[in-house]
């Protein structure tokens, strides 16, 4: 950079300054990695953020942490691969979007496919561009000529190939099965993208009338409104008061008793004991665990609430309501009929949809799928090759992987990757898959002839393909796979990955297993589960509870550098921070008080120089002809310890502890201490001791504050023919 040694301004201005640094750091393209290069690689991820809005704290803080670590990598001498990408995040992007719609008085069904997806694309060229140019005002020295987009034509390659090697393995299939249903959404979720709202509503005890006995069982129920899809009361082994029920059958307390389907009465061990009577009715249509006692049962499967969250024409009157308006309906049916016991108050845990937050409905759905049990088994055997941070998420993640169930990868929604299948639809109009029926799949639309009537009628599947099944190749996708290229050959498995725990089964579990069943490797060397940025009452942040701090608010304030250092306070793995924006002022106020004590003291070592003194790297660092006093040479000592445990921290990912270390010694040990003496001394060879420490200061703190030391290290007259680097950015880490 240009050498403006003289004429140090009184304080520093970020605003004048950041963007010039960060476009002189792109121009010499210091950020490329160099897959050709004979330098150790070492590769970082960028977890690809979802398009559908701006970046908020929690991916600053991401964005922080990988470009710390970069950054001290390459001072290192490593060719650094720091790669990042964006996620199109179908069910979340898909949502946000059809709600603007809406707002505009229209719709996806009005648009049509093809118009509605060229309004997806400019809606996500608008979010990209936001959230871009956040990336690069907060430093990050990413690989940007290599940015990955999760839909890009590269990914969808791999993605079909993924597909397609599953189906010749044997491990696809495609059936109706009970699922988790968002009606907002209108798509199948899995189990890990529902949370769970604790509410206070009604437990309902609903008699149900034994077929030749003047007796009932009671059953208790928080959804009265299902009783009509009810098959089965299924009471647990040796039931004291029910178990002489069992075999017989009981009248349906919301049917005709001329023509109710009769349920029967069954045992079953994974009845609860301790809930309601020890007796629970069975409704495979609409539970899980129904689900599956039905299944083992050889129950049939009745349908009372659509896709919707409407109640159907099995609901007779109440066809048509909402389920929570078809509750109060079937409840004053109940009553009328004198079939509730008793009400009481309960307060139990709802699922609800993560984005949309509408209350999930486990019904049956034809869906495709995924058998986890051999990946899971082969990601069990490598999961000591992963170091983890905290160590603990090992076991977290090994245990989820012990207990897996296979994998609902479809989903209702047109934006994503659409499945790879074809189908005839003279021969095949149901789109049903199997060994009796004519199917293709191909990442392009078959140009043969069916089998059967030998004409050419393919109809491509409708849906599309879960956004994780395209976020599990990430590590490998981004590298060019299925191809072998030289990018994969040389940064995978990557040396450092981080993300939030929230996701550590749907995204880290699954990169595990999809990354050693087509690679034969682990994805990552270390996983960094970093903790979630909360409010002080512990919630998320959140647009809905206008609780958000806005990272790019905070740099505008006080600075990229203050903004980061205080990010990585709260970067301690695993442990979650409670922050607001009063507290992030704080903490930026204090980081960037900090960094103009960094300028005050180049200011004053600029002050302190001869005129025509030239610095040389070589004699400052082997200390030649050193002729300091007792004083200087503690100072000596003091930065090689510094520089031991700063590079220790860093190495063992605790970048909270290496800035903590950084900020002590500059402040309290070098300015307060040792540059105080300085004024008192006034001694001009004690300069090459302050240059020299401020120097490896400056390098020391520059993968945390990079903008600040980068203009310090331009201003202090640093001669690149006497061995430095032209920018501090290609200096090399203090040994």
């Amino acid at each position: 950079m240009k050498n403006i040694s003289n004429g140090m301004d009184k304080a520093y201005d970020h605003k004048k300054t950041e963007e010039r640094i960060y476009k002189f750091w792109e121009e010499k393209g210091y950020f490329k990695a160099n897959p050709d290069s004979s330098k150790d690689a070492y590769g970082i991820l960028i977890p690809p953020p979802n398009v559908n809005g701006p970046l908020h704290l929690g991916h600053a803080m991401q964005h922080a942490i990988l470009d710390a670590a970069a950054r001290f990598k390459r001072m290192q001498g490593c060719d650094v691969l720091l790669l990042p990408g964006v996620d199109h995040a179908g069910i979340l992007f898909e949502g946000t979007l059809n709600k603007i719609l809406e707002k505009e008085g229209t719709n996806k069904q009005k648009l049509g496919r093809d118009a509605w997806m060229k309004r997806a694309w400019e809606f996500k060229d608008e979010n990209y561009k936001a959230f871009h140019d956040t990336w690069k005002a907060m430093g990050l020295s990413a690989d940007w000529g290599r940015e990955v987009f999760t839909l890009d034509p590269k990914v969808q390659k791999a993605v079909f190939h993924e597909f397609k090697t599953f189906w010749d393995q044997g491990l696809l299939y495609k059936g109706a099965y009970i699922v988790q249903w968002c009606p907002k959404d209108q798509t199948a979720i899995e189990d890990l993208e529902m949370e769970y709202l604790e509410r206070k509503e009604k437990l309902y005890y609903v008699k149900y009338r034994i077929v030749d006995e003047p007796e009932y069982i009671t059953v208790a129920t928080a959804r009265p409104e299902t009783i009509f899809a009810d098959v089965a009361i299924a009471v647990y082994p040796k039931h004291p008061r029910y178990k002489k029920y069992v075999g017989k059958k009981a009248y349906n307390p919301l049917g005709s008793r001329d023509n109710a389907l009769l349920l029967h009465i069954i045992e079953d061990n994974r009845v609860d004991k301790k809930f309601g009577t020890g007796a629970l009715k069975i409704t495979p249509g609409h539970d899980l665990l129904d689900y599956e006692i039905g299944k083992d049962n050889n129950l049939p499967i009745l349908h009372v609430i659509d896709k919707n969250g409407r109640m159907k024409e099995l609901a007779g009157e109440l066809q048509g309501l909402k389920v929570e308006e078809a509750r109060v309906k079937a409840v004053e049916i109940l009553e009328q009929k004198r079939a509730i016991e008793k009400i009481e108050d309960y307060v139990h845990s709802v699922p609800v949809c993560e984005r949309c937050k509408s209350i999930v409905e486990p019904l049956i759905s034809e869906e495709w799928f995924v058998r986890m049990k051999p990946l899971a088994e082969k990601a069990l055997k490598n999961m000591d090759k992963i170091n983890f941070l905290p160590k603990n998420y090992k076991k977290i993640l090994s245990d989820w992987l012990r207990e897996i169930h296979d994998w609902s990868i479809s989903r209702s929604l047109w934006w994503g990757h659409r499945i790879p299948v074809w189908y005839c639809e003279k021969c095949n109009p149901n789109r049903e898959v199997g060994k009796d029926k004519d199917m293709t799949i191909s990442i392009k639309e078959p140009g043969i002839n069916c089998k059967t009537c030998g004409e050419k009628h393919w109809v491509q599947d409708e849906q599309v393909l879960d956004t994780w099944f395209s976020s599990g190749l990430w590590p490998m996708a981004t590298l060019g796979w299925p191809e072998e290229t030289k990018e994969l050959k040389r940064y995978y498995p990557w040396e450092f990955e981080l993300t939030a725990p929230e996701i550590k089964f749907l995204w880290i579990a699954r990169m595990i297993m999809l990354g050693l069943w087509f690679k034969d490797e682990i994805p990552f060397n270390n996983m960094f589960f970093h903790g979630m940025l909360r409010d002080l009452l512990g919630r998320k942040f959140s647009k809905s509870l206008g609780n958000g701090i806005d990272p790019y608010e905070l740099r505008n304030q006080w600075g990229t550098d203050a903004t980061r250092m205080a990010l990585y306070t709260y970067s301690i793995p695993g442990r979650d921070g409670k922050t607001s924006k009063q507290i992030m002022d704080e903490r930026a106020k204090n980081y960037r008080n900090f960094g103009n004590k960094l300028w005050n003291i180049a200011r004053f070592i600029n002050l302190q120089k001869n005129p025509g003194m030239k610095i040389i790297r070589k004699n400052i660092e082997d200390l030649n002809g050193f002729s300091g006093t007792t004083e200087d040479m503690k100072m000596v000592q003091r930065i090689y310890e510094l520089v031991s445990q700063v590079t220790h921290h860093i190495d063992s990912f605790k970048f909270h502890y290496a800035i903590e270390k950084l900020y002590e010694f500059v402040w309290h040990e070098f300015a307060d201490i040792y540059i105080e003496s300085l004024k008192r001394r006034k001694d001009p060879n004690a300069y090459h001791t302050a240059i020299w420490t401020f120097d490896i200061i400056l390098r020391l703190l520059h993968p945390f504050m990079p903008f600040i030391t980068e203009e310090l290290y331009s201003k202090l007259g640093f001669d690149k023919a006497e061995g430095y680097s032209e920018s501090l950015m290609t200096e090399s880490w203090p040994k």
